[in-house]
């Protein structure tokens, strides 16, 4: 899944560079998803714990997991983004089994529901792929501007280690059209009924970029 707040304009002047990700900086990733990705069950911390486990669906066990900070000291991440290739697998289950118990099992339906749409969008994308593409499985931006940053730096040391094709998917809770006007194509868009309702279709979308 991936998810951007960012626009074209980026307002500093400061200059940064890519590097692999701090799992410190972990909460921070999850503040700008939480008012957005909350379940619609339990308390405020089982709300976090359900967006956390979210983010944690998206990062794979590999080392293509980055992000943007300002090169001067200290150091604010301004982006992150995190890759898949095929073959990769994410160990969250472990991290969900271990800090899911102070939760009722009723409220952990809704974290059951989040793993079911997440593990049918990532199997509908990887059958694409071939093994010389990779796929963006998540994508944060934390100041306006970062994220088409983020993204061309990682595409241009993608590139230089020969990936041919960037993927992703996304959905309509999502900037989708983002990506349209940053080099992706939109290869297929479809509706996940578990999701939609009488007023409107839950529309998921997968799009693919040459590097």
């Amino acid at each position: 899944m991936c998810y951007t707040t960012d626009i074209n304009n980026w307002e500093t002047s400061m200059s940064t560079h890519l590097e692999s990700f701090d799992f410190n900086n972990l909460p921070l990733i999850v503040d700008v998803v939480e008012p957005l990705w909350f379940p619609p069950v339990g308390n405020d911390e089982f709300k976090r714990f359900n967006v956390e486990y979210i983010v944690r669906n998206n990062i794979w066990e590999n080392n293509y997991r980055f992000q943007l900070v300002d090169d001067g000291e200290p150091s604010e991440i301004h982006s992150a983004a995190f890759f898949a290739r095929k073959g990769d697998y994410s160990n969250v289950e472990k991290w969900f089994t271990k800090e899911s118990q102070r939760f009722p099992e009723e409220w952990k339906t809704a974290s059951g529901m989040s793993k079911t749409f997440l593990t049918l969008m990532d199997e509908r994308t990887l059958s694409l792929m071939q093994d010389d593409d990779i796929k963006l499985s998540l994508f944060i931006s934390r100041k306006p501007g970062a994220g088409s940053s983020i993204l061309e730096k990682c595409c241009e040391k993608l590139r230089a280690e020969g990936w041919k094709n960037l993927y992703l998917w996304t959905d309509c809770e999502c900037n989708w059209q983002w990506y349209i006007k940053h080099g992706f194509t939109l290869l297929k868009e479809d509706t996940y009924e578990p999701f939609s309702d009488e007023q409107e279709d839950y529309k998921t979308y997968i799009f693919k970029r040459k590097l």
